[in-house]
């Protein structure tokens, strides 16, 4: 009887706790806490929408980050040429390697999206709308305050969106926690794994992009000697 009334008593205190903890969003790993307290990518340029996704408009941003000089409407062309039939996703990723660029992919956890922008890095990551509407959208993360536990992306046609790591995390958990770097093939991300490396180079080879497959495999020699496709 006793312990009932204890369990029931509990209860409350352990939902509210539960939630406090939702609420705040994923722990950061010691070495993230490490990073600058606050970081933004201010050169990172913004296009406004042009479609409801917004993924071409945020792929424009980043191929002018890299020298790219092109617009939504032409990236939008560009994605129903090589890819009909494929992918949000696939479409953009097509469009970033037939520029000679790598599409590097992350994995699924905040600590790794913000080590690659605190070392200069965009991420193009694809979020559920959840209460703003059907569908996913993509948007680029180009900062964070570690005080205030928010990030700043491009998203929609809002140059500068705050998000808190929560509400972030749950709209990329819901949309399958993408997220991809658009790189030169002669830069290295943040801590690069080898195994992923190789193979968005084995993805430049498959397009047709040979001369740049073999760029970004000589930029990989330099921390993995025997790398190979």
């Amino acid at each position: 009887m006793f312990q009932s009334v204890r369990v029931v008593k509990l209860l409350p205190f352990a939902l509210s706790f539960l939630l406090s903890a939702c609420a705040s969003g994923p722990q950061l790993l010691p070495e993230t806490k490490r990073l600058p307290e606050r970081v933004e990518l201010a050169d990172v340029p913004f296009f406004q929408l042009s479609d409801a996704q917004g993924g071409p408009s945020a792929l424009a941003a980043l191929l002018n980050h890299h020298g790219v000089i092109t617009s939504p409407g032409l990236v939008d062309e560009r994605i129903q040429q090589l890819t009909k039939g494929q992918s949000a996703q696939a479409g953009l990723e097509a469009v970033a390697r037939s520029y000679d660029l790598l599409v590097y992919p992350l994995p699924g956890n905040l600590d790794v999206l913000m080590q690659q922008v605190s070392a200069g890095h965009p991420v193009l990551v694809m979020q559920d709308r959840l209460f703003g509407g059907p569908g996913a959208h993509f948007a680029l993360l180009v900062g964070y305050d570690q005080r205030e536990r928010t990030l700043v992306l491009r998203s929609g046609n809002t140059q500068r969106w705050y998000t808190s790591f929560a509400s972030f995390d749950d709209a990329w958990g819901e949309a399958g926690r993408w997220a991809v770097l658009v790189m030169p093939t002669n830069q290295l991300p943040e801590q690069p794994l080898k195994q992923a490396w190789l193979t968005a180079v084995q993805e430049l080879q498959e397009q047709g992009r040979t001369a740049a497959a073999q760029r970004a495999l000589r930029t990989a020699h330099q921390v993995w000697p025997d790398a190979q496709l």
